[in-house]
C-alpha cells in the first residue's frame, strides 16, 4: 500500500476481522470489545489501543472522542448476531438485535470513507419488532448520512479458508456505483482457480494428541505438509491452545464407532447419548449439529461459537481443539487465545452464583471470528475504493 489507511474495529471479538486488515497493510487505531476474555486475546496479540468496554457507554461525540480522536479510513465490525442466526431462537425483542444501531452511530460521528458490517445471512431477512427488515432500516439510515450500500454474500472457502462459512457483508461507501464482491481465488468447480483448502491441508501437521492430552503451550512434532500449513505456522517455534477435551472412555468409544462409519442412532445403547440428570435414561433429542465427522479431504463445516461438541477429528476419537479450529478459521499459529477453553451456560453460571465467569471461552472466540484470510481478501479489494 502506497498510502497508510487506518481501521477502527467495533465489536472486535478475538480480532479476526481486524487481523485480516492488518495483514493487508491497514493500521489499526482502536478495537472495542465488551467481553473480558476476548479483550485479553486482543491485548495478547496486538499493540494498538484495546478498549474493554460496553459500546453502550459511548453515545455522544464527546464520549467517543475520549477513546478515538482521529478519523479512521474504514470502520469494521460484527455486531452480535444471535437474534439473526438460524441457530438462535430469533427473538424479535432481543436487545442484541439493535446493536447495529450503536455501530451506525459511530459511522455517523466519524464519517469514514468506508464501513463494513459482518453478520450471518439472516440479517438480510430478519424483521424487527415493527415488522421492518433490519437491512432496510440500515439502508435508510446510512443513505441519510450520504452512504450507499453494497451487499456481499461470501463463502470463506472461496478465499483460501478451509471452511464452508457463508456470511453477509454490508459495505457502506460514497461511490455512485455498486462495489462488486472480491474476486474468488479458490473453488472446486472452476479450473481457473485454486482448489479449496481441505481439513487435512489445514491440520494434519499438528501434534496427534488423544483425549485428555495436550497443553496451552507445546512443541511441534511434525514438519508442515502443505502450503497452507506453512503460511499459518510462519516462524513459530511453539504451538498454543492445543488441548484436547477431557472425554470419558465412554465418549471416546462412541467417537471410535462414528469414525468407523456407524451412525449415532445405530450405536449400542451403552454408547448412545443420555439425558442430562436423567439417571441413565437415553436422550430423545436429535443431535443434528453434534458428532459430525470432519472429512479430511473436504473443507470443514462452518465453525460455530459452540463447536466443542460439534466436530470429530478426522482420525482421532475426540472433538477438535482450539488450535485445530483456529487453523480451520485461518488464524496464524502465533495468535494465542486467552481465557478458559470452554464454559458452562450463562444460566448455569447464574444458578451457581458464578456470573463473574460469564465470558467468551476460547472456543466461543474462535467460532465467532471473521476468518482472517477472508478479511484480508476484503481489505485488499476495498483499498481500490479508498
Amino acid at each position: 500500500m502506497s498510502k497508510k489507511y487506518t481501521t477502527l474495529d467495533l465489536f472486535a471479538g478475538a480480532g479476526g476481522f481486524g487481523l485480516g486488515f492488518q495483514l493487508a497493510g491497514f493500521e489499526p487505531i482502536c478495537s472495542l470489545e465488551h467481553d473480558k476474555w476476548a479483550a485479553d486475546t486482543l491485548k495478547e496479540n496486538n499493540n494498538h489501543r484495546i478498549i474493554n468496554e460496553d459500546i453502550l457507554k459511548y453515545k455522544t461525540k464527546q464520549d467517543i472522542f475520549t477513546l478515538v480522536d482521529s478519523k479512521p479510513s474504514i470502520i469494521i465490525g460484527g455486531p452480535p448476531c444471535q437474534g439473526f442466526s438460524n441457530a438462535g431462537k430469533k427473538k424479535v425483542n432481543d436487545v442484541r438485535n439493535k446493536m447495529y444501531l450503536e455501530y451506525l452511530n459511530w459511522v455517523k460521528i466519524f464519517q469514514p470513507k468506508l464501513f463494513v458490517i459482518e453478520n450471518v445471512r439472516g440479517i438480510l431477512s430478519f424483521k424487527n419488532e415493527n415488522g421492518k427488515k433490519v437491512i432496510d432500516d440500515i439502508i435508510s439510515k446510512v443513505e441519510s448520512m450520504g452512504y450507499q450500500i453494497s451487499i456481499w454474500k461470501l463463502n470463506a472457502a472461496n478465499y483460501g479458508v478451509p471452511q464452508n462459512r457463508q456470511r453477509a457483508f454490508i459495505v457502506g461507501h460514497k461511490s455512485e456505483k455498486d462495489i462488486p464482491v472480491p474476486k474468488e481465488t479458490h473453488s472446486n468447480n472452476d479450473k481457473n482457480l485454486l482448489n479449496s483448502i481441505t481439513v487435512a491441508q489445514a491440520i494434519s501437521d499438528l501434534p496427534k494428541i488423544k483425549a485428555k492430552e495436550g497443553s496451552e503451550i507445546m512443541q511441534y512434532q511434525f514438519e508442515t505438509q502443505s502450503d497452507y500449513q506453512k503460511l499459518l505456522k510462519g516462524s513459530c517455534t511453539v504451538l498454543y491452545n492445543h488441548v484436547a477435551m477431557n472425554h470419558t472412555d465412554r465418549m471416546v468409544n462412541r467417537y471410535e464407532k462414528i469414525l468407523k462409519g456407524e451412525k449415532l442412532e445405530d450405536l449400542s445403547d451403552d454408547l448412545k447419548v443420555r439425558k442430562r440428570n436423567g439417571n441413565g435414561e437415553l436422550s430423545s433429542t436429535a443431535f443434528s449439529l453434534n458428532y459430525r465427522y470432519l472429512n479430511p479431504n473436504e473443507a470443514s463445516y462452518t465453525i460455530p461459537a459452540h463447536f466443542y461438541s460439534s466436530f470429530i477429528h478426522p482420525f482421532i476419537p475426540r472433538n477438535i481443539t482450539t488450535r485445530e479450529a483456529a487453523r480451520i478459521q485461518s488464524f496464524p499459529d502465533s495468535y494465542r487465545f486467552m481465557g478458559k477453553r470452554t464454559m458452562i451456560s450463562a444460566k448455569l453460571l447464574k444458578r451457581l452464583g458464578k456470573e463473574e465467569l460469564n465470558h467468551l471461552s476460547q472456543y466461543n472466540q474462535v467460532g465467532n471470528a471473521v476468518p482472517p484470510l477472508l478479511s484480508k481478501a476484503i481489505a485488499e479489494h476495498l483499498v481500490n475504493y479508498l
